[in-house]
C-alpha cells in the first residue's frame, strides 16, 4: 500500500530514509505534470498515533522549504500506484500545476504572540481607574460581596486585554504585510493569546521578514513573547479539493 503527503512538481527532490513514514523512505510516484509524494506501508501497518503524525508534517514542511508542495490529509493510503493514478485524473492535475506555480519561492512561516499577564494587568491598573478602584475595593470587601466583585473585575479585564489584543495585532500586520504575500489570522482561545498568524513569505525575503520579527520582538520584551514555526507546508492557502 502506499501513504501518499503532498502533491509536488515532478523535478522536486525527495526526502528518503530514515524520513516519512515506513522503513524505505518517501519516493515520488510521477504523473506527468505532477508527482505524489508516497512511502511504502504495509497492511498491518498502524496509522494515527502522534508519530507518524509528526512524521506526516516533517516531510511536508521538509520539502516546503524548498519546494512547492499540496498537503494532503493526514492517514490518506491507496493500495498501490495505479490507484495513485486513477486518484488525479489529466483534468485534475491541469489544477494542481496552477496551485503549484502560484506557491513556487514561497513558504508558509506561522508567527504567534502571548502576552505576559502580570505586565499586561499592570498596565491595566495603571491605564483603567475602573480597574484600580475594583481591585483595591476588593481587600477590603466583606466576604458575600467578593464573588459579584471579582466577576465584575474579571470581565473589565477580559475586555482589557480585548483592547490591546486589537492594538497589538495591528501594529504587528503592519510590520510585516509588506513580506507577505497571503495573511491568514487564526482564531486564539485564551485571554493571554495576542494572535496566531499563517504567513506566506517568499523564500528570497524569509530572512528579512525574521529580522522584522526579531525587531518586534525585542521592543516588546517584557511584555509579549513571540513564536515563530515554519518554514512550514502551505496548508493555510491551499484549496481543498
Amino acid at each position: 500500500m502506499l501513504y501518499l503527503y503532498g502533491v509536488v512538481l515532478p523535478d522536486t527532490d525527495a526526502p528518503g530514509p530514515p524520513a516519512g513514514i515506513g522503513r524505505d523512505g518517501v519516493r515520488l510516484v510521477g504523473l506527468g505534470d505532477v508527482a505524489v509524494l508516497t512511502s511504502e506501508v504495509g497492511d498491518a501497518e498502524i496509522l494515527g498515533r502522534p508519530a507518524e503524525l509528526r512524521a506526516h508534517a516533517a516531510v511536508l514542511d521538509g520539502v516546503a522549504a524548498d519546494h512547492a508542495v499540496l498537503p494532503m490529509r493526514f492517514g490518506t493510503v491507496v493500495l498501490d500506484e495505479a490507484a495513485v493514478r486513477q486518484a488525479f485524473p489529466d483534468g485534475r492535475r491541469a489544477e494542481l500545476v496552477d496551485d503549484l506555480r502560484r506557491l513556487e519561492g514561497l513558504a508558509q512561516l506561522t508567527v504567534q504572540a502571548r502576552y505576559d499577564q502580570d505586565a499586561v494587568l499592570t498596565e491595566l491598573v495603571r491605564e483603567d481607574t475602573k480597574v484600580a478602584r475594583l481591585r483595591e475595593a476588593l481587600r477590603h470587601l466583606p466576604p458575600h460581596a467578593l464573588r459579584d466583585a471579582r466577576i465584575r473585575l474579571g470581565e473589565l479585564v477580559v475586555r482589557g486585554f480585548a483592547r490591546k489584543r486589537a492594538h497589538d495585532t495591528d501594529v504587528v500586520l503592519d510590520e510585516i504585510t509588506p513580506f507577505a504575500v497571503e495573511v491568514h489570522e487564526h482564531e486564539t482561545g485564551q485571554v493571554d493569546d495576542v494572535l496566531e498568524l499563517a504567513v506566506l513569505v517568499r523564500r528570497a525575503e524569509r530572512s528579512r521578514f525574521e529580522d522584522v520579527l526579531e525587531g518586534l520582538a525585542e521592543r516588546a520584551y517584557g511584555r509579549m513573547t513571540f513564536r515563530l514555526v515554519g518554514p512550514q507546508a502551505p496548508y493555510d492557502f491551499v484549496e481543498e479539493r
